[in-house]
Order: C-alpha cells, then sequence, then structure tokens
C-alpha cells in the first residue's frame, strides 16, 4: 500500500513548489484561496522569499502546509495514497489530506500554531548524533531533578531529538557524549518544542483546535503522539492537542504502517528529511518525493 508523508519545519527551501505553481492552475487556485482565506499573499512569501525570512517560524509554518498541501490538488497526485502521516508540523497536512480538517481550519489552526511558537522564548534543543532511545531516556531521566528536559523527537535510530531549559542542556550535552553520542548539534530553534516547556503554547492552541470539527478520517492516518493509527475524531482532536508538548515517534508511526502493510512512501513537498528518515526504520521500503515538475513525472511513472 502507499502512504502520502508530510515534512515539518526545517525541511523548508527558497522557492519551494514554485515549479509546481507555475506549471498547474490547480496549485495556484490553492493558493489563492489562502489568500482569500487569510487576505494574505502567501504565494509571494512561499515562492520567493529569501532563507532567513523563509526560516522564521511564523513564515515557515503555513508555507510548508501550503506547499504541501498544494501538491495535493494536482490530479496526477490528488487521492492517489491509502495512508498518511506528518511530521510535527506535517501532522496538520496529513490531517487535511485524510479530511479530518477543512483547508481553511487546517490553515487558520497553522498560522496560529507558527504564530505561537515563533513566541515562545523558553528553553531549547539539542540533537545527540548517534545516540539511541535508551541513551537519551536515560540522560532526561537523570538530569529530570535539575530542571525540565525531555525526549522531543523520535526521528530514526540515532536520530534523536532532546528539548530543556537551558540550564540543564550544558550538562545534559556532556552526559550524552560520555555515554555514547558522536557529537551534540544545538539547533537553531527558539524554544523547547515538543515538550513540557510549551504548556502555554499547548493551552492556546487548544482552544483554538477545541472550536474547529474534526471528521473521521477516509484513509488510515497516524498520530504523532500514540504513533498509532487513530480514527476517532474527539481522540485525533485531543491528540492534536498534546502533540505540543510531547514527543514525536516517528519510529513508532512507521513502524506501525510497515506492520498495517505499507510499503510505499511518498514525501509530499519540500526536501528529502522523511524518507531518509524511513530508509534507517524499515527496509526494504519504496521511497519517492513529489516537490517538482521532475520528481512529479517520477511519481506519475511508478
Amino acid at each position: 500500500m502507499r502512504a502520502f508523508v508530510f515534512p515539518g519545519q526545517g525541511s523548508q527551501l527558497p522557492g519551494m513548489g514554485k515549479e509546481l505553481y507555475d506549471e498547474f492552475s490547480s496549485v495556484r487556485e490553492l493558493f489563492e484561496e489562502a489568500k482569500e482565506v487569510t487576505g494574505r499573499n502567501f504565494a509571494e512569501l512561499c515562492l520567493h522569499a529569501d532563507a532567513e525570512t523563509l526560516s522564521r517560524t511564523e513564515n515557515t509554518q503555513p508555507c510548508m502546509f501550503l506547499v504541501s498541501a498544494s501538491v495535493l490538488n494536482i490530479p496526477q497526485v490528488s487521492g492517489k495514497f491509502e495512508g498518511v502521516a506528518g511530521h510535527s508540523l506535517g501532522e496538520y497536512t496529513a490531517l487535511y489530506a485524510a479530511g479530518v480538517l477543512s483547508f481553511e481550519d487546517a490553515l487558520t489552526a497553522v498560522i496560529e500554531r507558527g504564530r505561537l511558537m515563533s513566541q515562545a522564548k523558553t528553553g531549547g534543543m539539542i540533537a545527540p548524533i548517534g545516540a539511541d532511545e535508551e541513551i537519551a531516556n536515560k540522560v532526561a531521566y537523570e538530569f529530570s531533578a535539575k530542571g525540565v528536559i525531555a525526549v522531543a523527537n523520535f526521528n530514526a535510530p540515532g536520530q534523536i531529538v532532546i528539548s530543556g531549559e537551558e540550564s540543564v542542556l550544558g550538562d545534559a550535552s556532556e552526559r550524552l557524549l560520555e555515554l555514547g553520542a558522536k557529537r551534540v548539534v544545538r539547533l537553531p530553534v527558539s524554544a523547547a518544542f515538543h515538550s513540557p516547556l510549551m504548556d502555554e503554547t499547548r493551552e492556546k492552541m487548544s482552544a483554538l483546535l477545541k472550536k474547529i470539527p474534526f471528521d473521521e478520517p477516509h484513509v488510515h492516518y497516524y498520530s504523532n503522539v500514540s504513533g498509532a493509527r487513530e480514527s476517532d475524531p474527539d481522540k485525533i482532536r485531543e491528540l492534536l492537542i498534546d502533540q505540543i508538548t510531547s514527543p514525536v515517534r516517528w519510529i513508532d508511526i512507521v513502524k506501525s504502517m510497515s506492520a498495517d502493510g505499507f510499503d510505499e512512501f511518498i514525501e509530499i513537498g519540500s526536501g528529502k528529511v522523511l524518507q531518509g528518515l524511513i530508509k534507517r526504520i524499515v527496509s526494504p521500503a519504496k521511497l519517492a518525493g513529489v516537490s517538482d515538475v521532475q520528481t512529479l513525472n517520477e511519481f506519475v511513472g511508478l
């Protein structure tokens, strides 16, 4: 079976989606709809902004959503999948693709999520390269008495991300190196995303998401928080609220999808990050992406 997977923040590239925008009226129509809904010219921002402007969280998140969502509008792509999952921000695109959220509601939520997360200035995030889940969990537990620290992303074997207060991240980095991490990379983010330090953002997103209707997914949908297939709309809403402060369980998602019979994963939108992660989690699996005219043609050929 074929799954569409949707990238999150960090996969953005200047000019992403421009080829498809120029080529397909259906892509342009979605950007025009976004303009009608919000009053903002996202086409100019998403397709023409420089790297610095695009990397601002309040810009990155709606642009990543819109580029991926617009690919779904291309006739050769639309409806050609049986399951969906998205990484962090990408989960909102997955929910739109699965019919759980309307385009307007998903875009509204993503814009607010980006705005709130851009204002969060507490803590930071580190990536201990080469450390496994056991090491990451061990260090998070060891330093929990000294401050807030938590595993934020289980991306792939050897690719874990930890969030925490500044007061503990330095010592935690040294401990990770002692336990076998090859190096510890500080991520260029403003706060400790996917950790309890995002409680205030979680509460504000909860108030918004509780006003939005959630429908039952029409394809298999997998949650960041549970790492499993979910179908109950009320539970999906609660899990999406929890996503702000909970770790992204991408390893569990991919393993669950594989166990359910998915053996083809198509990354929809900018970059190839998810293809690289999936390759490290399940093998063999057919991996591809749709981000420009060339990759679209290759997808059609599949």
